[in-house]
């Protein structure tokens, strides 16, 4: 086993950090108070390219793998205080770029990441419905054959993006047979005829510089061109995009814990009780070391789930339910012990109580904790049967 990161990476981390800085924002405070997304903010890291990177260099890209993509993530959630922006930029590369990067033909991709590159576009990706979210049977959005294309009908709700979003990869049911090929994967143009969009984003407790809103698709014609693989690849299209968010995109909360350590570091080294630092308070210096073995913990696993990611015929089973359990759990302890950690500051409006409130969505979104749970105890009972049976 090898832990040690190539030149290559360690120059993308450092390629992140250099980025990170025309990333920051004085107004963060009142935007987050606001739900104000930050176009600006968006066209900068457009401008640098962040948004291609999984792209082929050819699509105007890094090629980015998983691992690489995950590192860069990490840097990006340290660096940037805006972790609602970073969440849209990594929402919109592991759900929208990806399923076009791995799943688009070639005349889809010239199309459609040249456009995506060149003008800065930004995506939603649009699974949640009403009554649909990680139960993708329940599923009511659908797609109908029209001529050479599909009319589409549905609600999609709680949408990334969507109040800003340039265009829309959506899921929507094409058949009626109980599987799993039941679904299909289309993206269009957020301007198409049929389709409404929330104007305002939905007011929500974290991640609010994140737009959030609902779209409606009412009869929204699309020709065939514009469905990813063939009829009924939706389910494997957006199995494969969930992988990645589940590795990937909880890179970012890595990236904020991390920050948030050295702020608690240096909280306790300067804020004296009794005489002495904090962080000569046992009590105190263990739970900030709970804290630190939390973040590490969560950051081997959510490393080696991007690496499963990029040798697949190496892992069985998905290793991304284990890291985003994993992240998102550890995203939300540290999030609370650090606003203990810092008192009565810790309650203030400000980046302490705010980065808490950006990590309780994690648990619900890309698989509710529950509903992971029992898919890992499925995985884990098929591993096990395979065993008995002798199998490796």
């Amino acid at each position: 086993m090898h832990f040690a990161l190539s030149p290559e990476q360690r120059a993308l981390q450092a390629h992140m950090f250099a980025l990170a800085e025309h990333l920051q924002d004085e107004s963060l405070h009142d935007r987050d108070r606001a739900c104000e997304f930050s176009r600006p903010l968006w066209q900068t890291l457009c401008a640098a390219g962040l948004h291609m990177l999984p792209a082929g260099r050819e699509q105007g890209g890094q090629g980015l793998s998983a691992l690489d993509l995950a590192l860069s993530l990490e840097v990006l959630g340290e660096a940037v205080p805006d972790t609602g922006l970073v969440f849209a930029l990594a929402a919109h590369l592991c759900a929208c770029i990806h399923p076009l990067v791995h799943f688009a033909d070639g005349p889809q991709q010239t199309e459609w990441l040249q456009q995506i590159g060149q003008r800065a576009w930004l995506g939603a990706h649009a699974i949640t419905e009403p009554q649909a979210g990680s139960d993708i049977s329940a599923m009511r959005t659908r797609a109908v054959r029209d001529g050479g294309g599909y009319r589409i009908s549905g609600h999609k709700c709680y949408i990334s993006n969507a109040p800003v979003c340039d265009f829309v990869i959506v899921h929507a049911r094409t058949g009626e047979s109980g599987s799993f090929l039941d679904y299909s994967s289309f993206i269009l143009d957020r301007h198409s005829s049929g389709i409404h969009i929330s104007p305002s984003p939905h007011e929500k407790l974290g991640l609010r510089t994140t737009a959030m809103g609902d779209i409606e698709f009412d009869g929204v014609w699309v020709h065939e061109s514009q469905r990813l693989g063939k009829e009924g690849s939706g389910g494997p299209i957006f199995q494969a995009s969930m992988a990645w968010e589940r590795c990937c995109l909880f890179a970012l909360y890595l990236g904020t814990m991390k920050r948030q350590l050295r702020a608690c570091w240096a909280h306790l080294e300067r804020r004296e009780q009794f005489g002495r630092p904090l962080i000569e308070q046992q009590a105190l210096a263990h739970r900030l070391g709970e804290m630190q073995l939390r973040y590490e913990s969560a950051r081997l696993l959510c490393l080696r789930a991007a690496w499963s990611l990029d040798h697949q015929s190496d892992w069985h089973g998905d290793a991304s339910l284990s890291a985003k359990l994993a992240v998102s759990e550890a995203a939300v302890h540290n999030g609370m012990d650090a606003v203990h950690l810092h008192g009565a500051l810790g309650m203030l409006s400000g980046e302490v109580e705010r980065e808490l409130r950006n990590a309780l969505p994690c648990t619900v979104f890309s698989g509710g904790t529950e509903v992971l749970r029992n898919q890992l105890v499925q995985q884990l009972r098929s591993e096990y049967r395979r065993d008995a049976r002798g199998g490796r």
